[in-house]
Formats: C-alpha cells, structure tokens, sequence
C-alpha cells in the first residue's frame, strides 16, 4: 500500500486532469438551483469513486497507455463538460434528461440563435481556456514504472468493479455528466428509430374513423401553432401595451381561453404530445395509437402542414413522422424568412380543391430566441425609454428592458400574422371554417429573475402558460350546437388531439369526451408540465 501512495504522490498532473475532468461539474453542482442536497451529494459521490477508480487504474498501466486513455476521455467528455458547465454557469442549473434529449433534436438554426442570444466574449474565452488546460495537462504528464496487477489484486479488481458498475447502472451513471449524454444519445436513437420504424407500417392497419356530423357544406380547419410566446404580454390578455391591436377587434367572436398549460417548456415534447394521443401515463400511445394526421386522413380530409420551422422529410425525429403524415407539406423554413411567409401558401391552399374538407397545420417560428430576428423592421414599435410600460425590478437592467421591447415586438408581429390567417379564412363562402390559435409553451421574460428563455429545469408558470383562442364561421357555430365555448376551462394542450376531435366531429375508438375542451361532458384533470405539477409550479413562484 506504501508503494501506491508514493507513486499517487507524485502523479500530481494526472490527478489534477482527472479531477478537471470529473469532479469540476460536480464541485460547481451547489449553484444548481433544481438539483436538491442529496442530487448534489450524489453526483458528487458518484463521480468522486469514478476518479478515484480510474485514477487507481492509471497506476496498473504504462505512460504511453495512460496518455492514450487521457486523450480518449478528454475527447468524449469535453464538449459535454463545456454544455454543462455553460448552462449552468448562464441558468443556474443542471441540465436534466428532457434537456439532454432535446439538445438532440434541436435544428442547427434554432440552435445558432440560441447561441447568439447567450454569446459573449467572456463564454469564448471560457470555452477555449475550458478545453486547453486539460490538453496542456496530458502534453506535461511524466512516465512512471506501472504496479504490477498481482502485487495488488483486490485494489486493482475493486477499481474495476467500481467503473464498470457506475458506467452500466443507468441511475447511476446519470450522475456523471458525459456518460450521460452519450447513454441518452444511444437510447434516444433506439426509440427514434423503432418509432419512425413503427408509425411508417401503422397506415397499413385497420383503424376506423368516422364523421358524427356529414354535411355537403366542406370544413376547412386551421390550426396555428405559435413559438415561445408569453400570454401575459399580449394585450388580449390585460398586458399594458396594445401588442394585440389586430386580434382585439374580433370582440366575443374570437374566443379567448385564460387557463391554459402546455404539457412541457420544449417544443418538440410539446408538439409530439399535441400531435399524437400520447401523455405523461401513456406514452406507449405514441406508437400504438393514430396521430392527428392520421385521424383526418382517416376521415377523408385533404391534410396540409405548412412549416416556418425545420423538419426533415427523411425522419430524422420522431417529431419528424408525425409532420410528414400529411398528405401535402410545405417546408418553408429552409427560406429563413419572417412568417408571413405561410401567408401566399396558405392562400394556394385554400383556393384548391373546394369542395374537399381541409385540415391545415400552420407551425409558426413565432417569438422564439433571438427576438429581434421574428419580425421586419417596420415592426420596431416598442420603446420602453418612451412608454415607461416596462415595470422596474432589481433584476430588470437596460439590456433586459431592451430585450422585452424586442420581443414585444414580436408579439406584435404575431398580431398580424394571426389575424391574417383569420382574414384569409373568412373569405371561404359556403363552408364551415375554423382557426384554432395556440403557443407550443411560453417564455420567460425577467418575471421573477435575471433570466429570458425556457428551460424544464428552472420552469416557471409564464414558460407554461399559454395562449389559446378559436375562431368560428357563423355557419359552424349554427350546425354544431353541441359544443360548449367556456373560456374559463383548465385545460392542458396534451389534450388537444381530442378537443380538434370533437370540433371536427370525428369517431373513433380510443376518443375521449371528457377531455375535450369543446365538449359538454368535459371533466377537468390535474395538469402536469413534464413530471411537474402545474398547481405546484404556480404556488412555488407565489411564495
């Protein structure tokens, strides 16, 4: 045992480089604000017998060998350390497994926004100093004569056990920041792929669905699905400034709901929840059950997706599936343009096939990060030094104050372009017409803190809170006397696919009443964001 604790004293560069590389995400994990003390202690034991068990290893094996696994565990861990470290250096928080996996499915442009919303000289420098030290660390490691194994048998087999164990136990292994994101990569490709695998072959099953209430009279269907936009700084819902100026002028025909949450702070998880009949207690209905395609391709509409955010029609996501099962697609996001784009689209569409019932899916890139790209310049409106309607609080600086003009501005955009698929719809005569408006998830805008954004770890009740609102034909609302408008429903958009259900009349075997929106037999249900409870994360930011 001597031997081994003379030869440790003098391997001062390799414990440094292990404890670099192992033990500096969780020596910072205290600043987590979602992690509680036993999450910290945990990652912290965790990770300190990884050190220790490598680091025991290292004596067993030559310099050249040593260098060479150095190097290997360098390349894998530090571009997961330098996203770890960033985030929680920048959000006060470690990020968790729906964090990790839609870090996967973010597009490369969604992306590069996010990142030119959070860079500053400083996070370079950061990131470039993050990854040279430990370079120069195994450049400068001296050679040193390896134990031999025999001399030291249990020591050298408990280190193995050690390792082994942390990396092949998945509770375990969560623990340790780049084991982690390599494991949910793996496994998230495995789902992914039998997903895609999955939903391809489901067409070809039997699955009926009907229509409750046919008529020679065509339905056209509008859905509009919003990004990132903050209910509470919109004026149709008692925000100071006039950001909906365009939409206020619809008074009561234009149904605006005031209690409404998305099932997550993401856009993907949001969107594969709205778009299929999968929820928190069922997630197998994923791949088991009929999409919201489907369901319409089913009952004979003629199905459109018209994109302002990037999807692959290769299925490179799960997500992906789910947006190519229509029968037309318009991917316009690969001409990064402002979204009034969908409008010329969405005219072609309607002026097609008259006498056909339509469902269009309108995915808008709406008001996500960086602001001040969602909007022309003629949309630069909002001035807080002018209208002094942007409230003081510690955490409110100059930049935050601009930052909220910015998106504001945003909102204010998105006015028009709401408004403008309502217009073009109201031009449909003889037809029974519709516009369901909603926002994958909110955002936060310094409500309670110095931080802009949506993040599941520090979620918050203004990333959660969305707006929802629909638009009806007076020919609809006089043929479908059954359906009940109550704007003061909870309601999560989880449910979605059943309340579109019912507005389209559609019968089919896994429908359910109850959770209908639009249906007089709807019954509330506790609401959770992820695995958090709605009522929860709203007592928690009163308190």
């Amino acid at each position: 045992m001597k031997e081994v604790v003379n030869i440790l004293k003098k391997k001062k560069i390799q414990f440094l480089f292990l404890f670099y590389i192992l033990l500096l995400v969780p020596v910072l994990c205290p600043l987590a604000e979602n992690f509680s003390f036993i999450d910290k202690v945990a990652v912290f034991v965790v990770c300190g017998a990884l050190f220790s068990a490598i680091l025991i290893i290292s004596l067993f094996i030559t310099s050249k060998t040593e260098k060479i696994i150095y190097s290997i565990l360098l390349a894998i861990s530090i571009i997961p350390g330098s996203i770890f470290l960033a985030y929680l250096l920048f959000a006060n928080v470690m990020l968790e497994q729906n964090s990790v996996t839609s870090l996967f499915e973010t597009n490369p442009e969604e992306s590069r926004e996010f990142v030119a919303h959070y860079l500053s000289i400083w996070v370079i420098v950061g990131v470039v100093i993050y990854a040279a030290i430990p370079i120069v660390m195994v450049c400068t490691m001296k050679s040193f004569t390896p134990l031999k194994v025999k001399n030291h048998k249990a020591l050298f087999t408990a280190s193995i056990i050690v390792i082994i164990s942390i990396v092949g136990i998945n509770r375990v292994s969560r623990s340790v920041y780049f084991i982690n994101i390599y494991k949910t990569f793996i496994s998230y490709k495995i789902r992914t792929n039998y997903e895609i695998k999955t939903i391809r072959e489901r067409p070809n099953e039997n699955y009926t669905v009907t229509q409750l209430y046919e008529d020679t009279i065509p339905k056209t269907i509008v859905v509009v699905i919003g990004e990132s936009l903050n209910k509470h700084h919109m004026s149709l819902y008692g925000y100071a400034r006039n950001t909906n100026p365009l939409m206020s002028q619809y008074g009561d025909s234009l149904i605006v709901y005031q209690d409404v949450v998305s099932p997550q702070v993401h856009t993907i998880p949001v969107m594969r929840s709205v778009l299929s009949m999968s929820e928190r207690e069922e997630p197998k209905n994923f791949t088991e059950k009929p999409s919201l395609f489907e369901l319409f391709n089913r009952a004979g509409y003629e199905t459109y997706l018209i994109s302002n955010q990037e999807f692959s029609e290769e299925c490179k996501s799960s997500y992906d599936i789910l947006l190519t099962l229509a029968k037309n697609k318009y991917n316009i996001a690969k001409y990064k343009q402002h979204d009034d784009i969908v409008l010329p689209v969405l005219d072609k569409i309607l002026n097609e096939g008259k006498s056909k019932n339509k469902l269009i899916l309108i995915h808008l890139i709406g008001n996500h990060m960086a602001y001040e790209f969602r909007y022309p310049k003629e949309y630069i409106v909002f001035n807080y030094q002018k209208d002094n309607l942007v409230s003081d609080a510690p955490y409110r600086n100059e930049k935050a104050k601009r930052t909220i003009d910015k998106f504001d501005n945003s909102v204010l955009f998105n006015d028009y372009i709401v408004n403008s698929i309502i217009n073009a719809v109201k031009k449909e005569q003889n037809k029974e017409t519709t516009v369901i408006y909603f926002s994958d998830h909110g955002e936060e805008l310094y409500d309670y803190r110095e931080f802009a954004g949506h993040a599941y770890e520090k979620v918050s009740p203004p990333m959660c809170e969305v707006p929802f609102m629909i638009w009806l034909s007076p020919s609809y609302t006089k043929n479908r006397k059954d359906l009940v408008f109550d704007k003061d429903r909870p309601y999560s958009t989880e449910d979605f696919i059943y309340s579109i259900s019912d507005l389209a009349g559609l019968e089919y075997t896994d429908y359910k009443d109850t959770r209908s929106i639009f249906s007089q037999t709807f019954v509330p249900r506790e609401r959770y964001v992820g695995e958090r409870k709605y009522e929860e994360i709203k007592r928690r930011f009163k308190e």
